[in-house]
C-alpha cells in the first residue's frame, strides 16, 4: 500500500463516514476567512459569469462547508468525517509540490473538553506510526489564550477588538501598539461615521471605474475601512498592560513548563479571571506528555504565538514536523487543531457546532526513517 492508503487505513478504526469533498470551492470562502493575504497562496481563476473560485487549499475547510450546509436543514449529533484527497496550494517552501494528498478527518458536534483534544493528536500519531513514523517535533498553540488575557487586561472594547484582530498576523502586535495598523487611508478616515465611509467608497468607485474583484462586495471593503478606522494605536495601553503583552508573546517554552509559565505571567500581573483557562490548559498538557506516543512529544514546544497561520483554528493547535529547525517549521508532516467557530462563520450562524480536526500528510513521511514506501 501506498503511504496514503495506509494513513487511511489506520483511521478508518475510529468509524465515521469517508467523504469525498469537491475540488471547487468558491475563492471568498477562504478569502473572507482568511483575508488577501492567503490570495498568493490559492489558485484561483474566474469563470465565465465572473464568479471567482479556487482549487480547494485544504480538505477541512470544504468538509466543514458540507458539514454545515448539511446541519442546516438536518441537524445531526457527533459526526465523524474522513477523507484522503488532493489539496492544491502555491508553495511557501522551495520543492513543495503544487499539488499533493491530505489523509485525515474533521469531528463535529462533539463536546468541548480536554479529552477530545488529545483523542485527536493521539488519533493522528496513531496514522503516523502506521506509516512506520513513531515520532518528530512538535509544536502546541492555543489560539484562546491571548484572547483570554486580553479580556483580563481591562481595555476598552474597541482596543481588546484590535488587540485581537492584530494577533493574527504576524507583527501585528507591535504594529498595532506603535500606530502602524493604520494605513494612510484609514487613519484619514479616523472618527468618520460608517454611511460617510461608504459615500467616501462609492465615490472612488465612481471615479476610476473600477469594482471589487471576483466575490468581493462593497460592503465588506467598507465594513474593513470602518473597522481599521475606529481602532487607534496603543497609546490608550498602561506600560503594565502592554508588559503583560510583551511576556505573553514572547512565550516560547518547552510544553511541559508553558503551564507554569503562563501562570506566572498572570500571576506577576495580578490578573483575574483566568483560573479556569489555565487549569484547562494544564491538564490537557499533562494529559498529552502522559498518553499520546512520546516520540512525538519529548521534544514538543509551546509558543504563545504559535498557530496563527492556521487561520480558521481558535483553540489547541499542534504540527509535527521531522526536525526542530527552520528548514521544516514549514512542512509538517502532521497537523490539526480545534475550529469551534467556523461552522457558525460559514452558514452565518445557523449552525453553532463544536469541531476539530487534522491531517497527515503523506508525501513528507516519505522521506524519513521507517516510512513504509
Amino acid at each position: 500500500m501506498t503511504l496514503a492508503e495506509t494513513a487511511t487505513e489506520a483511521l478508518a478504526k475510529i468509524g465515521g463516514d469517508f467523504v469525498e469533498p469537491p475540488t471547487l470551492i468558491e475563492a471568498k470562502v477562504p478569502l473572507e476567512l482568511s483575508g488577501e493575504a492567503v490570495r498568493s497562496r490559492i489558485c484561483t481563476f474566474i469563470d465565465q459569469n465572473g464568479g471567482e473560485w479556487a482549487l480547494r487549499p485544504d480538505l477541512t475547510l470544504v468538509v466543514a462547508q458540507a458539514e454545515a450546509e448539511t446541519r442546516a436543514t438536518a441537524p445531526a449529533g457527533e459526526t465523524i468525517r474522513r477523507y484522503c484527497g488532493p489539496v492544491f496550494r502555491l508553495p511557501s517552501v522551495a520543492g513543495e509540490p503544487v499539488e499533493y494528498d491530505q489523509v485525515g478527518l474533521e469531528k463535529f458536534g462533539a463536546p468541548r473538553s480536554v479529552e477530545e483534544d488529545v483523542w485527536l493528536f493521539k488519533m493522528l500519531a496513531d496514522a503516523s506510526g502506521a506509516c512506520g513514523v513513531k515520532g518528530g517535533h512538535a509544536r502546541f498553540g492555543d489560539l484562546s489564550i491571548f484572547p483570554a488575557f486580553v479580556d483580563v487586561l481591562n481595555v476598552s472594547n474597541d482596543i481588546a477588538a484590535g488587540l485581537k484582530r492584530a494577533f493574527r498576523q504576524a507583527g501585528g502586535i507591535r504594529a498595532y501598539l506603535s500606530g502602524q495598523t493604520q494605513s494612510g487611508l484609514s487613519s484619514r478616515l479616523s472618527g468618520m461615521p460608517r454611511d460617510d465611509i461608504a459615500a467616501f467608497v462609492d465615490d472612488i468607485f465612481a471615479m476610476t471605474n473600477v469594482r471589487p474583484v471576483g466575490e468581493r462586495r462593497a460592503d465588506e471593503i467598507v465594513d474593513r475601512l470602518f473597522e481599521r478606522a475606529k481602532t487607534a494605536a496603543g497609546a490608550m495601553l498602561s506600560d503594565d498592560q502592554i508588559a503583560v503583552l510583551d511576556k505573553l508573546l514572547s512565550l516560547d517554552v518547552a510544553f511541559a513548563a508553558a503551564a507554569d509559565a503562563l501562570v506566572k505571567i498572570a500571576e506577576d500581573a495580578a490578573l483575574a479571571g483566568l483560573d479556569d483557562k489555565l487549569a484547562r490548559f494544564r491538564q490537557r498538557a499533562e494529559k498529552l506528555l502522559s498518553e499520546a506516543p512520546s516520540g512525538f512529544t519529548e521534544s514538543a514546544k509551546f509558543a504563545t504565538q504559535f498557530g496563527r497561520r492556521f487561520t480558521y483554528y481558535d483553540g489547541f493547535v499542534f504540527e509535527v514536523s521531522a526536525a526542530d529547525d527552520d528548514g521544516t517549521s514549514n512542512r509538517p508532516f502532521l497537523a490539526g487543531g480545534r475550529y469551534d467557530s467556523l461552522l457558525a462563520d460559514l452558514s452565518g450562524g445557523a449552525v453553532n457546532e463544536t469541531a476539530l480536526g487534522g491531517i497527515v500528510i503523506p508525501h513528507r513521511l516519505s522521506g524519513q526513517t521507517g516510512a513504509v514506501q
